[in-house]
């Protein structure tokens, strides 16, 4: 299945594609969900890797058709929600854009 998720994915971060045969850009947004919790945890480098992701993630949300943005918000945006903690909030919404922050809270006020 190609699409705009897949293709985006596959040309800025090719190690969050799933290696399995069933590609999905469910998985794939869970992979880089997963991928960005990692680097946030790690090194400087890592932490701006994780914010190169957030951003990408970003910008397909605000350029993407309605079926990316519920996507998005409902496998990225949601798997990141899920390891906040009231220390670490602060830190990751600075990671976020601007237009993406409040989707991010609304995401962890839902969940």
């Amino acid at each position: 299945m190609e699409n705009k998720i897949i293709n985006t994915v596959n040309e800025w971060f090719p190690q969050c594609m799933p290696s399995d045969r069933e590609l999905s850009e469910y998985k794939v947004l869970q992979n880089v969900a997963d991928y960005c919790m990692e680097c946030l945890e790690g090194s400087d480098e890592e932490q701006a890797l994780a914010k190169e992701a957030i951003n990408i993630m970003g910008i397909l949300y605000y350029n993407g058709s309605l079926h990316i943005r519920n996507a998005i918000e409902n496998e990225f945006l949601e798997r990141l929600s899920k390891c906040e903690s009231p220390a670490s909030l602060k830190k990751h919404m600075a990671y976020m854009p601007k237009e993406m922050r409040s989707i991010y809270m609304k995401t962890i006020l839902e969940n």
